[in-house]
């Protein structure tokens, strides 16, 4: 896992970490959860994931709370200061980094599809709990588009890892689908809903609704944009 701190990785992580502040300071979008700003929309995580991806977990965790730090610093947003935020930005890059060491060291040939697949369908029928919780009921014609377009979500992972396949299997889509589900599972449905909670007083479920629905979306697109990204990985990882 040792990784050497040269002066390029440091240039690069530093780079990495000045655009996540601008992605999530700039270019994000915040929506009110229980009348509080609680889930903020965006892809300032993407540069995070990608220094704990290239760099190891260390660099990761690094890039992500000193983007944490600054950016509030540069931009509250109109919240307060939450140090739990400031963990979950640090873990933000180590969790892709030490998954992405493991696949390395040991050469990891487990069926992430399966796994993949696991996760989004707890997604999908959290979100139509949700929607069904809050209507009471729900139309025959909309129940039968939503299982439409949830199954099409839930084999995403395999139809594109067959349509998109590469020679170099370490970025391939459903490793990448794997880090970014994880992520969002730990971090934003776990810590972030807990930390919002404490800091507002409220109870965890206030949160964790919008943040489910949000990850249906989010999953998928942050995983579309950093696979895509993966064919300039080789241009920027320094070893």
């Amino acid at each position: 896992m040792k990784k050497h701190f040269n002066t390029k990785i440091l240039v690069a992580c530093g780079l990495l970490t000045g655009i996540s502040i601008v992605l999530t300071r700039m270019f994000s979008y915040v929506i009110p959860l229980g009348g509080l700003p609680a889930l903020r929309i965006g892809f300032g995580s993407i540069p995070i994931t990608i220094s704990g991806i290239l760099f190891g977990p260390i660099a990761g965790a690094l890039t992500g709370g000193v983007a944490d730090l600054l950016g509030f610093m540069i931009n509250p947003m109109g919240g307060p200061y939450i140090p739990g935020m400031t963990i979950t930005a640090m873990l933000g890059g180590f969790l892709p980094g030490i998954i992405y060491w493991g696949i390395r060291k040991y050469n990891i040939k487990i069926n992430f599809n399966i796994i993949n697949i696991i996760f989004i369908t707890l997604l999908a029928i959290g979100t139509f709990y949700i929607l069904l919780f809050k209507n009471g009921s729900l139309p025959l014609f909309f129940v039968i588009i939503y299982g439409i377009v949830a199954l099409i979500f839930i084999m995403l992972p395999i139809l594109l890892s067959n349509i998109i396949s590469r020679e170099d299997s370490l970025y391939s889509f459903d490793k990448i689908l794997f880090v970014i589900t994880v992520k969002y599972f730990i971090n934003s449905l776990l810590l972030n809903t807990f930390w919002l909670s404490i800091t507002y007083n409220k109870g965890f479920l206030v949160f964790l609704p919008g943040r489910i629905i949000a990850g249906l979306v989010m999953i998928p697109l942050r995983s579309f944009i950093i696979f895509a990204l993966t064919k300039v990985f080789k241009y920027i990882k320094i070893s």
